[in-house]
C-alpha cells in the first residue's frame, strides 16, 4: 500500500497517484479530512514512459515511516553524512543551518571513524557524500575526507563555493580527490539575493569556479536550484558556461525548489516545480528535438553486464522509476547537443535494448567476480552483447570519426582498446565525435506534499550518523530524513557538548567496555 501525508491534517494515509489532463496527481484519501491532492508530475506521458523501463518488482510492504527502527531499509549506496549545520551563508530557502535548526550540529573526528568503518564492510562500498550546512566551515574537513578515503570509500562535498574563492583553499581540495558539488543556481544576481539572501554571492562563486578552472584534476558537478518564476529561464545560458568549462564540470544536478519554509519568515510563492519541469526546460533549450529522460535507478538492473566488464554500480541503482531522472549530452567540439543526435530512436529505447543484453549475460556471471581468462572472456562476451543494441540504436557512422573504410577502422581500435582496459573517455576522444559529455541527473527535492511510501521503500539513498549512546550506525532514507533528523541530530549534539563538559568524548559504551 502507498501512503503519503494528508495536505490538511498531516497524517501518513491511503495515496493513489492518478493522471488527469496529462497530468499525473498523488491522491490522498484521509478518514478525517477526505480527500487532498498534490501535482506531482506535470506531463504523464514523461512519467509513464520513465515507469515502464522498470522491472518486476515486490509489492511495496506496508510502511509508516519508522525509520529509526525499520529492519527492511535498503543497504544503501549512496550515503548523506551531515558534518555540520554551520554555514557560511545561512541562504533563507535552508532548513539545515543552526539558525533554523536552533541548535549546533558539529560532532568530533571518532564520530565520522565510527560511519566510516561501517560502510567499509559495504559491498559495493557506498559513495558518501559529505553534507550541511557548509562542509567548508569545519577546519577538520581534510581531514574527515582522509578517514573516509582511508576506509576505501569515495567522498564528495558537497559546497556552496564561497571558501573556493581563496586560491590556496580551493587547491587543497581539489588535491584532496574528492568530487566537489557546487551550488550554483545561474548568473542573475537576482536570483542569489531572493534564494541566497546575498546577491554578491554570486561574484564570489564565479571566481571559486574560476579558481577551478585552473587546477588540473578537479572533479566538478553544479547542484542548481530551479525556481519558477526566477531562474528557470536561464537553462540554455548554463549550458553554454558548462561547455565553456567542460574540462572540470562533468555534470549538473537540477533540484525543484520545494517550499521547505514558513510564509512569515520568508515572502516566497513559487509555483510547484515537478522533475518533468525540469525536463521540459531542457528540451526547451533543442525546440527541434525531442529529449527524453531515463530513470538513473534502472542502470543498476544492468548487474551482470557492469560486472563483465568492471564497472562500479552507480550510485543511484535501484531507486524508484520516478525519482531521480538522468540524460546526456554530448559535446561535438562546439557545443552540447542532445544525444537523440545519435540515437534512432530515443534514451528509453536504448534502455530496453540494454536490458535485453543484460538478460543474456546475467546467466553467465556467478555470485564471485571473475579473474584471469574467464574475466577477460567475459568482458569479451558483455561488448559483444552490447555491440547489437549500440548498432540498433546509434547512428555509428555520425558517431565515429573518419570517412568509409576510416571509420571501421576507428571502431576496431576503440573496441579493442576497451578490451584492454584503456579509459573510456580516452577511447571516446581518439575515435569518436563524442568529445566530452555533461551528465543532467535530475533530482526529487521532496517535501511533505510530495513523499510517498511506494518510492521510499526503494530508495538506495541514506542519510546516516553514529548513534553514540547506543553505540552503533544507523541511517534514514533521505526523503524521510526531515522526518527524523532534527531529534536525531539534537540527541547527537547534546550527548557531544555533554562529553565536553565532562572531559570525556568517547560513547559511554565504549568506556563501559574498557
Amino acid at each position: 500500500m502507498n501512503r503519503a501525508f494528508c495536505n490538511a491534517c498531516g497524517k501518513l494515509v491511503e495515496a493513489t497517484q492518478q493522471q488527469r489532463e496529462g497530468k499525473v496527481f498523488l491522491v490522498k484519501d484521509c478518514p478525517d479530512c477526505g480527500k487532498s491532492e498534490t501535482l506531482i508530475s506535470s506531463d504523464a506521458q514523461r512519467y509513464y514512459t520513465k515507469r515502464s523501463l522498470d522491472g518486476e518488482r515486490p509489492a511495496p510492504t506496508g510502511c509508516f515511516l519508522k525509520c529509526l527502527d525499520c529492519a527492511h531499509k535498503n543497504e544503501p549506496t549512496f550515503v548523506f553524512l551531515d558534518i555540520t549545520n554551520r554555514c557560511n551563508s545561512n541562504c533563507p530557502i535552508c532548513i539545515n543551518n543552526t539558525p533554523s535548526m536552533g541548535f549546533l550540529f558539529e560532532p568530533p573526528l571518532d564520530y565520522f571513524e565510527k560511519v566510516f568503518e561501517h560502510f567499509a564492510r559495504s559491498y559495493p562500498r557506498p559513495v558518501v557524500q559529505l553534507f550541511g550546512g557548509e562542509p567548508t566551515v569545519r577546519e577538520d574537513l581534510f581531514e574527515i575526507i582522509a578517514l573516509a578515503k582511508a576506509a576505501g570509500l569515495r567522498p564528495r562535498v558537497v559546497t556552496n563555493g564561497l571558501r573556493l574563492a581563496d586560491p590556496e583553499y580551493c587547491q587543497r581540495l581539489v588535491e584532496s580527490r574528492a568530487t566537489i558539488l557546487f551550488a550554483y543556481d545561474g548568473a542573475n544576481p537576482e536570483t542569489y539575493r531572493v534564494l541566497r539572501g546575498n546577491e554578491k554571492h554570486l561574484s564570489i562563486k564565479q571566481k571559486a569556479l574560476d579558481n577551478l578552472s585552473h587546477i588540473e584534476g578537479a572533479k566538478v558537478a553544479l547542484m542548481t536550484c530551479m525556481a519558477k518564476g526566477f531562474n528557470d529561464t536561464e537553462t540554455h545560458d548554463l549550458l553554454k558556461f558548462c561547455h565553456e568549462r567542460r574540462h572540470f564540470i562533468r555534470g549538473i544536478y537540477f533540484m525543484p525548489l520545494a517550499q521547505t519554509w514558513q510564509l512569515d519568515q520568508f515572502d516566497l510563492v513559487a509555483e510547484r516545480m515537478t522533475n518533468e519541469d525540469l525536463e521540459i526546460l531542457l528540451n526547451d533549450c533543442f525546440p527541434d528535438e525531442r529529449i527524453d529522460f531515463a530513470p538513473a535507478g534502472v542502470l543498476g538492473d544492468l548487474k551482470a553486464v557492469m560486472q563483465c566488464l568492471d564497472l562500479k554500480p552507480p550510485p543511484f541503482a535501484g531507486a524508484h522509476p520516478n525519482c531521480e531522472s538522468f540524460y546526456l549530452l554530448p559535446s561535438n567540439g562546439q557545443e552540447y547537443v542532445p544525444l537523440s543526435r545519435y540515437l534512432k530512436g530515443s534514451l528509453p529505447d536504448l534502455i530496453k535494448a540494454l536490458l535485453e543484453a543484460e538478460a543474456r549475460i546475467a546467466p553467465l556471471v556467478g555470485a564471485r567476480r571473475p579473474t584471469g581468462l574467464k574475466k577477460h572472456y567475459l568482458a569479451l562476451r558483455a561488448l559483444l552483447a552490447l555491440a547489437g543494441p549500440f548498432r540498433r540504436n546509434f547512428h555509428v557512422s555520425r558517431l565515429l570519426k573518419g570517412r568509409g573504410v576510416g571509420k571501421l577502422a576507428h571502431l576496431a581500435a576503440g573496441l579493442g582498446a576497451l578490451l584492454v582496459r584503456q579509459g573510456a573517455g580516452e577511447v571516446s576522444r581518439r575515435h569518436t565525435t563524442w568529445q566530452g559529455v555533461l551528465q543532467i541527473i535530475v533530482l526529487p527535492f521532496e517535501d511533505n506534499p510530495t513523499l510517498e511510501t511506494e518510492r521510499l521503500q526503494r530508495c538506495p539513498n541514506a542519510f546516516a550518523f553514529y548513534d553514540p549512546v547506543a553505540d552503533r550506525v544507523n541511517y534514514v532514507p533521505t526523503c524521510a530524513w526531515s522526518q527524523h533528523k532534527t531529534p536525531v541530530m539534537r540527541r547527537i549534539a547534546d550527548y557531544y557538548a555533554q562529553a565536553r563538559a565532562g572531559g570525556r568524548e568517547r560513547p559511554a559504551t565504549a568506556q563501559k567496555q574498557t
